[in-house]
């Protein structure tokens, strides 16, 4: 076995999550270190690797940093050795049992394809997505719509104008899609998008998408003054004119 952090082993963060998550629920909602690094290992034997002391190090701090901040786990305490989950790490492993296929349109082969959504990856980029939109509109107050999907609508994050700033947008609407580069939503997905913010009167629509829109598309938006964020080179570039990190996969 080689020696090495699940980084280098090709497991993602989502991934990690996945697996503490799902093991917790069966063991009461907890997860002791030693559990981490067991089912871990397992996985990482698969492709011919083992946790390096740096890469239990590099595990730990992805438990009891990243997953605290994104609201997975509970902060350690000292008087309850051990890690345990958050009811919406709960939901969230609900959710990827009842996944629903999605359609995409291949740019590069011009025909639709079904896709099957990650729902760890996406709920993550979502809430990536979210703290970034309110560091770039800070007087609005922000509601996460998107991650009850059977009410989404079409939109993930509504925001509304708080106070008596000034700004001629008293709403916010946004879709984000975490689809792969070549990949655009399909015409069905752009207008159920497009009818979500007509009803519910949203003043400003956003699209954020690490794939592509077409060329209709992109004419749509332009006429209708939807703010596109295309691409995962782009939305670091404006994450880091607000001083924000890139999106970690």
């Amino acid at each position: 076995m080689i020696k090495g952090t699940t980084a280098e082993a090709g497991i993602k963060k989502d991934e990690v999550y996945t697996l503490v998550i799902k093991f917790a629920i069966e063991n009461n909602g907890e997860i002791q270190t030693t559990d981490v690094y067991d089912i871990i290992n397992s996985e990482m034997a698969k492709k011919g690797f083992e946790l390096s002391e740096q890469g239990k190090a590099s595990l730990r701090r992805t438990i009891n940093t990243n997953a605290i901040k994104d609201g997975l786990i509970y902060p350690f305490d000292i008087n309850s050795p051990g890690w345990k989950i958050t009811p919406e790490a709960r939901e969230l492993f609900i959710d990827t049992n009842i996944v629903t296929q999605e359609i995409i349109f291949n740019q590069d082969t011009q025909v639709e394809e079904v896709f099957l959504p990650n729902v760890v990856r996406g709920a993550l980029f979502e809430k990536y997505c979210l703290d970034l939109l309110k560091v770039i509109y800070p007087f609005y107050s922000w509601f996460h719509q998107g991650i009850q999907k059977n009410n989404e609508r079409g939109l993930d994050l509504i925001a509304e104008k708080i106070g008596e700033v000034n700004s001629e947008y008293r709403s916010l609407g946004v879709q984000i899609k975490n689809h792969q580069e070549n990949s655009s939503p399909t015409e069905k997905e752009w207008l159920k998008f497009m009818a979500g913010c007509f009803v519910r009167h949203i003043d400003k629509a956003v699209f954020i998408t690490i794939g592509r829109l077409s060329s209709e598309q992109r004419r749509e938006a332009g006429e209708a003054k939807i703010l596109i964020i295309e691409g995962i080179d782009e939305l670091h570039r404006i994450a880091k004119k607000y001083g924000q990190p890139n999106y970690e996969e």
